[in-house]
Order: structure tokens, then C-alpha cells, then sequence
């Protein structure tokens, strides 16, 4: 994001530097902190609780999980002393074997969260995006950047549309 940032600054320093010294283009940037909006706008609260409900949903399954299986752990190890070495080893493989797969089952959830937050979020995202281009149009922006670390260094404060974004977006719903 900070080389394609760095490659639209030298494009537009470029462009006029190309101008000539007496036809300097005046260039309208504004930005929109995109995440703000999302999670200010009404359909980005919904999403971001639905989304908190099947999170705590899934980390009790996961807890109680875990905890069945240090319970198990802590068995085995009070009872090793008394179980021969093979039994000893064949329950410590199979301890391991459940640990690995309570991994397993905690990186897919993660993974289905995120492909789930993905799904709740693209259509709100793609809603901000068509009303940022529509106020770009209506207010003659040259350029709209997303603001986000590093990729707005300077900006007046009369350019960030974020709190206008934000309005016509809950005006539409």
C-alpha cells in the first residue's frame, strides 16, 4: 500500500512538473478512513455484532474443548506412574494427537471468521466505495485516498469526507 502510495505521489509530482512552470494544475485531493465508516455506518454495527455473536459462539465450543482435554492431561498425569511404559506412551500419543487437533480446529475457525467478516463487510464496503466515488464526482475531487497508516502523510482538514460518507450512507439505508 506505501509503494503504490509512493507511485501515485511521484505520478501526480510528475504530472505537474510536466504542466510547465505556467500552467501549474491545481490537483483536489480528499480521504475517507474507510474503516471508520465501516464500523460507523448502521450496517457495519449489525455486521460487526453478528460477527461478535459467532465469534464467542465458536471460542465457548473451543474453550470447553480445551479445558475436557487439560482435564485429560492432568489425569494422565496423576496415573502415568502407574500405567506400564507402552500404556504410558500410547496415551501420551493419543493426548497428542487431540491437542494437534484442537490446533487444527482453532486455526479453521479462524480462518471461517475471517472468510466470514469478509462476506458481512464486502457489500457495505462496496456501498461506501460507490458513494466516495459519487462525492469525488459531485465535489470535483481529483483524487480520493483511503486513509490508513502511512498512506495520508498531510491533509487539510477540510478534505477528510469520512463523516460525510458516513451520513449519505445512513441516508440511503
Amino acid at each position: 500500500m506505501k509503494q503504490s502510495f509512493r507511485s501515485l505521489a511521484l505520478l501526480l509530482a510528475l504530472a505537474l512538473v510536466g504542466t510547465g512552470s505556467s500552467a501549474w494544475a491545481v490537483v483536489s485531493v480528499g480521504y475517507v478512513d474507510m474503516q471508520a465508516a465501516l464500523t460507523s455506518v448502521s450496517a457495519g454495527k449489525k455486521a460487526k455484532e453478528r460477527l461478535e455473536q459467532e465469534i464467542a459462539k465458536k471460542k465457548v465450543s473451543l474453550e470447553k474443548e480445551q479445558e475436557g482435554l487439560q482435564k485429560e492431561a492432568q489425569e494422565f498425569e496423576k496415573k502415568a506412574a502407574l500405567l506400564n511404559e507402552s500404556a504410558r506412551a500410547q496415551k501420551q500419543q493419543e493426548l497428542q494427537k487431540k491437542f494437534l487437533e484442537l490446533q487444527k480446529k482453532m486455526h479453521e475457525s479462524q480462518v471461517e471468521l475471517q472468510k466470514r467478516e469478509r462476506e458481512l463487510t464486502k457489500p457495505i464496503i462496496d456501498s461506501l466505495r460507490s458513494i466516495v466515488e459519487a462525492l469525488g464526482k459531485e465535489k470535483k475531487f481529483d483524487l480520493i485516498l483511503e486513509k490508513n497508516e502511512g498512506a495520508v502523510l498531510y491533509a487539510q482538514s477540510g478534505t477528510d469526507l469520512t463523516q460525510e460518507v458516513i451520513a449519505r450512507f445512513n441516508k440511503k439505508k
